[in-house]
């Protein structure tokens, strides 16, 4: 073998494992490329996920300050329409998925975005059902036992039994018929009483009339309490649905 052919004989195998390590590292170099736009694409989706969340957020909020809807079954619809098409996290390369912080954010938000609306959601429902409770009460509590036997002294006692007791009992049953909100049994009971009052004083009216004895009641200051637990409720509940309300418009 001549000086020349000894010489590549000596370094042939270093110009190869330069060259090996020169590919690896341009593999390398473009596998790292390759990874970092992966991650940029998973943190495209996620910040295009978190503008969408924001732009609902605001939507929501301009929709209930517009609605101008008091009654709570109302603003529910109103929700609703707002949520019925929520935002997505679109998909990304798993591996860019794994590596990207924002992405991770992103899937966090995406569990939990819609949360303070469901949440404003079911109080509304709860309000729309003790509003319902209240006018009811309101309703009972404004009967007026002169509208059913008009003024004076009575001196029969047929305008009592079929004119107001009935009309009592109907006031009584319809009053059953309404739901009444959690927590608000007593209240409902005290409202039963207040008519049931009047039922059992005018059964002895009219006892009384059919006796030819005289006889008197009152039932307003009875009316009164209870009309005034029914106000103290009332401020509660709209209380409960403005928080709820403000809780969303202050939800990030």
């Amino acid at each position: 073998m001549n000086e020349r052919g000894r010489r590549w004989a000596v370094f042939g195998p270093v110009f190869v494992t330069l060259a090996l390590a020169g590919v690896i590292g341009v593999m390398v170099v473009v596998q790292n490329h390759a990874q970092a736009d992966r991650v940029a694409e998973a943190d495209r989706a996620a910040e295009e996920f978190v503008g969408q969340v924001g732009a609902l957020h605001s939507e929501v909020v301009e929709a209930i300050n517009d609605s101008n809807a008091d009654d709570p079954g109302d603003l529910v619809g109103v929700v609703d329409a707002a949520i019925a098409d929520p935002p997505s996290l679109d998909d990304a390369p798993p591996d860019g998925i794994e590596r990207s912080a924002a992405y991770a954010e992103a899937t966090r938000l995406e569990q939990s975005f819609l949360t303070p609306y469901r949440d404003l959601r079911r109080e509304l429902r709860r309000a729309d059902v003790a509003l319902e409770f209240i006018r009811a009460c309101r309703d009972a509590l404004t009967f007026q036992v002169t509208d059913h036997v008009g003024y004076g002294v009575l001196r029969d006692s047929r305008p009592v039994r079929e004119r107001l007791i009935p009309a009592l009992v109907r006031a009584r049953g319809d009053f059953e018929d309404v739901r009444v909100p959690r927590g608000q049994d007593q209240l409902a009971r005290d409202v039963v009483a207040a008519l049931q009052h009047v039922i059992d004083e005018a059964t002895r009216l009219a006892g009384r009339i059919d006796a030819g004895r005289s006889y008197f009641f009152s039932y307003a200051e009875r009316f009164r309490t209870v009309a005034v637990a029914v106000d103290d409720y009332a401020i509660v509940v709209k209380g409960d649905v403005v928080e709820a309300i403000n809780a969303v418009a202050t939800a990030r």
